[in-house]
């Protein structure tokens, strides 16, 4: 399990934090902006379990990343019904701005919650133009800020050092009803006893 601190002015905690946090977005419509430092893999793992084990989930990815056999062995670790409990997630991978922005516009209104990871990576590309970049954003969190007013969605998306987010971040973070950060823990280095 990854060790983190997720915070929203004063508020931190660890996964269990985390877990909290998901179970109430879960249950009203709305959007909750979660920003990371780092990947978060195993974060986004352990969370993809917690929720499919308490029902539907549909998750678009802005990336090539779904969680692979370590979402599986969470879910055994919880219950035998893996089949019926796997049945709860669907994906859909958006490997563009423009798949992302028709994967979003393609999503009904009404249905399970919504967890997209790596919403601005696939604005990084400097093949395309930027303001067609900014263009299918806007459209995005539009598409976003839709689905939102009628389920809950959890957009989760990466810190990045660089000009492209300054200007991205801003279309997003005006849309959500509560943005969290999650902070890396430094892990404590315990020296062994000598004797």
């Amino acid at each position: 399990m990854g060790v983190f601190c997720l915070i929203e002015k004063s508020y931190s905690g660890g996964m269990n934090e985390l877990i909290k946090l998901a179970d109430r977005v879960t249950k009203k419509r709305g959007l909750t902006l979660i920003l990371t430092k780092d990947r978060s893999r195993q974060i986004k793992t352990d969370l993809i379990a917690h929720l499919i084990l308490n029902g539907p989930l549909l998750v678009v990815s802005g990336d090539e990343w779904l969680p692979d056999f370590a979402l599986s062995r969470i879910i055994y670790s919880q219950t035998i019904q893996i089949k019926e409990v796997a049945k709860s997630l669907r994906t859909v991978r958006a490997s563009t701005c423009y798949r992302l922005w028709d994967s979003l516009a393609s999503i009904s209104s009404k249905g399970e919650p919504i967890l997209v990871l790596e919403f601005l990576h696939t604005f990084y590309d400097a093949n395309i133009p930027i303001y067609t970049r900014l263009f299918r954003l806007r459209e995005c969190c539009r598409e976003l800020a839709r689905l939102a007013f009628y389920r809950p969605v959890i957009v989760m998306t990466r810190i990045i050092d660089s000009q492209d987010y300054e200007k991205f971040i801003p279309a997003l973070s005006p849309i959500a009803n509560q943005t969290f950060t999650l902070e890396p823990e430094v892990e404590q280095i315990k020296q062994p006893a000598l004797f």
